[in-house]
């Protein structure tokens, strides 16, 4: 019962790596510091709600899996949410169609239903990947 979210983006695999490790400020949150390696810690942010990633896997332009370390996630007025993600992995995969079109997958390991955040967040990640980072990544197209 993990989140899991699918989208077919106009865009090449070297494009949809480099938003998923070097430029999620531009379609997520403010991110402190670029992926490069296995092993890199970097936390995304909002101001005062943060989520702080170990990269726990890396394979160029297919795969990357992050697993959130720590958190401070605030959502309205729901309790009990801070650490929620702690533990969770987040797997994205590209999955080349052709030339100018990739699959994008994320499956959020550990974001299941009976978690307090689960609506506002899978419908928070529907509309980051479904509409921003699509968005993002097809105008550069």
């Amino acid at each position: 019962m993990d989140y899991k979210k699918s989208v077919l983006i106009r865009a090449n695999k070297e494009a949809a790596f480099k938003a998923l490790t070097k430029e999620i400020d531009e379609w997520w949150g403010k991110m402190d510091y670029p992926v490069e390696n296995k092993g890199d810690i970097f936390t995304v942010s909002w101001g005062e709600p943060w989520y702080q990633f170990k990269v726990i896997e890396l394979k160029p332009f297919s795969q990357i899996t992050w697993e959130c370390v720590d958190s401070n996630q605030i959502i309205g007025d729901l309790k009990g949410v801070e650490k929620e993600w702690v533990g969770t992995k987040l797997q994205w995969v590209i999955r080349n169609i052709n030339d100018s079109k990739v699959e994008l997958s994320l499956i959020h390991q550990g974001l299941i239903p009976e978690f307090i955040c689960y609506d506002v967040c899978s419908t928070a990640w529907d509309s980051f990947i479904g509409n921003s980072l699509k968005n993002y990544l097809e105008k550069e197209v």
